[in-house]
């Protein structure tokens, strides 16, 4: 398994819509999978991303934060 990290604010600013691992073509991974794969005798790669892996996950991350002040807003 390859993984790329791309930061430990993902999770709790998402509101755990998102992990701080993923794999190397986008799909989302968690440390739950990583011990898993490590039972099922699996070898784990995880490296640092680059600043334009990371580009399209923080994009993501100010649209869900956007998306919920707009719902907080809603309610009050």
């Amino acid at each position: 398994m390859k993984l790329v990290y791309i930061g430990d604010h993902f999770y709790p600013e998402s509101g755990s819509i998102m992990s701080s691992i993923y794999t190397e073509d986008g799909r989302r991974s968690d440390w739950g999978q990583v011990q898993m794969a490590l039972k099922r005798g699996e070898s784990i790669e995880i490296r640092q991303s680059t600043l334009n892996e990371r580009k399209p996950y923080e994009e993501e991350l100010t649209q869900i934060k956007e998306n919920a002040r707009k719902m907080e807003n809603y309610h009050d």
